[in-house]
This record gives structure tokens, C-alpha cells and sequence, in this order.
């Protein structure tokens, strides 16, 4: 197992002294990284700091055009096996997610960063019209980490993600997959810390309409009639991230979406997450022969078999509390976004 002692490399750009970062990993993304950019542009991120997974798409040539983009390299691949030393010793993981850790602790120290995947798009907040403004809240009420709810947005159906679309921009990116479920995803439970999740997501609520089960690897080569059948449990999805966290000493990242900094309870942000897009269908291909991905890339097998099951029966996205979104107040009347705190 390789030493993580040097783990990154300057391919562009320099650190700058920047209120408002973001920091991603990502991998052959020229799908989302125009829209994604501009979007966390207009909402005053001056600075990103982006892991290029030795794309082969573009992705890494547009990043390098642009003056507010430091890009880094790394010799290790993303499905590299490595240990990260840690507080409590180290910790085998795969290289993916000790970057989460090791680039906000190499570039963001005594800083907030803002974490973020090439498909996931920050919903500030009724009443909070920057990142900047933002942080400057979290300062003065001394909050170290801010949890968001990972919101599934989608088209109306299945059949819109056939068509290629030129979608360069926030708006073009959300106006074409313009829906959410107005279903509150997290806030406290009794005897669990906050947040924790109090409903499920639109793909857990697909997974269940269509019969997409937890089918033990041994019984996949079975007729589907016979595994729909068996009582296997329905997969679960992740609503949950603490995406901007302070980088103080011994902060690190215990998974892909989750600090080890309690968030506070004062604030909640929304996460749009793009899963559902005309590129899902490349990256269902690419997980399922990389197996980079946790347990084998078993997610993307669930992906592949819900739009299989979609095209051939009922092709909508839409569920009983599907709404489009137009602006942050949809998110916070739906309560999946809040601020409690004093101005």
C-alpha cells in the first residue's frame, strides 16, 4: 500500500486567499462542469479547487481555460486502496475518499470549504443570497459544519434523458430536470443526532415502484420473477452530506458525505442532486466496468435495472408530491432547507 505522503500535483492555477472555496473531484464531466461552475459562480464561490481524475473527455482542458480553477492531479487512482492517517490512527479506505479529506487539510487549513460532487448543485437558504454571507453567519455563531439534503431533481420521464442537450448553464442544467419531491429529508429524532433522516428520497421511493432489490450476488443469474418474489430487502439512498465544513485541526471526512464536526441544527441546506440526466447511462458503464465505486459499483447495477424497469412500464419520474422548482423558497416551504439563526 502507497505512502499518501504526497498526494497531489499542480496542473493549473494557484491557491488565492478566498473567502468562498469549493473544492470537487471528478472524472470525465464535461456534462455538468459548465452548468456546475456557473451555478456555484452566481451564488459567489470565487475559488475551486478541482481533483482531475485524469479525464479523457475535456473535462481537464475547459478546467485549465479558467482563471478561478486550481486543478490538481494525484498519482493514485480513485479506486486505489490506501490508509489515512487520522486522529484515532490510521484507516484503510479507497484513494477517492481520502482526497475528501486530504485536499481541504492540504489547501482550506482554519478555513471553510465547500465539498461538492460535479453533480450536485448548493440551494442556499431563503433570505441568503451568497456563500460569502453564508459563512459570515456561521463565523459569528461559531458553527463549524452545516449539513445539506442530497434532493433527487429529474425530468418528468424517462424517455427525456435519450436526447442529448447542450446544457452550459445553471438555468439550462435545472430547467431541464426541473422536478423534486416536497418531502422534508432530515431533522432530529429522539435519541439520534441531528440530522438524521425522517423520510425517504425519490430514489428509494423508485426502487420500491419498480421492485429493485437487494438480490444477493449468488442469486442475480435467477429469473427476475423468481427474485421479486423473495423477501430481499429494497437498497437505500443517501439524502444526507455535510458538504461546508471549517478545516480545523483534525477534521477529516469519516465517509463520502459525512464529517466527523457535529453540524449545526440552526441550518439546513439543499443539495440538487443531477442523478437522473442523459448521462447516467455513461456512467452506469463506466462504474460497472471500473468497479471503482463502493461494494463493486453495486448502486449503478440498481440504476441500470430501475431504467430498464421504467422504459419497459411506467416511464414517469413524477410522484404524488413531485413539484417543479423555481426558486430557494420551493426548497424551504417543502422544509428541506432552513436557517435559525440571528442576523
Amino acid at each position: 500500500m502507497r505512502s499518501l505522503a504526497d498526494p497531489f500535483r499542480t496542473v493549473h492555477g494557484r491557491l488565492r486567499d478566498a473567502e468562498a472555496t469549493a473544492f470537487a473531484i471528478v472524472k470525465n464531466e464535461m456534462y455538468f462542469i459548465r452548468s456546475f461552475l456557473d451555478h456555484h459562480r452566481r451564488l459567489g464561490v470565487e475559488q475551486f479547487i478541482v481533483l482531475d481524475d485524469q479525464s479523457k473527455d475535456g473535462t481537464r482542458e475547459y478546467l485549465v481555460a479558467q482563471d478561478d480553477c486550481l486543478v490538481i492531479e494525484s498519482p493514485f487512482a480513485f479506486g486505489e486502496p490506501v490508509e489515512l492517517p487520522g486522529p484515532d490512527g490510521g484507516r484503510r479506505m479507497r484513494a477517492g475518499i481520502a482526497f475528501k479529506s486530504l485536499i481541504p487539510q492540504r489547501y482550506l487549513s482554519h478555513r471553510y470549504g465547500l465539498y461538492l460532487d460535479a453533480d450536485e448543485y448548493l440551494v442556499l437558504p431563503e433570505g441568503v443570497a451568497t456563500i460569502v454571507e453564508l459563512i459570515d453567519l456561521l463565523k459569528r455563531h461559531e458553527i463549524r459544519s452545516v449539513a445539506a439534503g442530497l434532493i433527487d431533481f429529474f425530468p418528468a420521464s424517462v424517455t427525456e434523458l435519450d436526447t442529448p442537450r447542450d446544457l452550459a448553464t445553471s438555468e439550462a442544467m435545472l430547467g431541464a430536470h426541473p422536478y423534486f419531491d416536497a418531502v422534508p429529508l432530515l431533522g432530529a429524532k429522539p435519541g439520534k443526532s441531528f440530522p438524521t433522516k425522517v423520510s425517504k428520497g425519490t430514489t428509494a421511493r423508485l426502487f420500491r415502484a419498480h421492485g429493485i432489490r437487494l438480490v444477493p450476488e449468488a442469486m442475480r443469474g435467477a429469473p427476475r420473477w423468481l427474485n421479486r418474489l423473495l423477501p430481499y430487502k429494497f437498497p437505500k439512498s443517501s439524502v444526507l452530506k455535510t458538504p461546508l465544513v471549517r478545516w480545523d485541526p483534525q477534521v477529516e471526512y469519516l465517509n463520502s458525505h459525512r464529517a466527523n464536526v457535529p453540524a449545526s441544527e440552526q441550518v439546513l441546506l439543499g443539495l440538487a442532486h443531477l442523478k437522473f440526466t442523459h448521462d447516467l447511462a455513461r456512467r452506469i458503464d463506466y462504474a460497472l466496468a471500473s468497479k471503482a465505486y463502493t461494494r463493486g459499483s453495486e448502486k449503478y447495477l440498481w440504476y441500470a435495472q430501475l431504467l430498464e424497469s421504467m422504459r419497459r412500464g411506467n416511464p414517469s419520474f413524477l410522484g404524488p408530491k413531485s413539484k417543479p422548482y423555481a426558486k430557494p423558497a420551493d426548497l424551504a416551504s417543502a422544509g428541506l432547507t432552513r436557517l435559525e439563526l440571528d442576523r
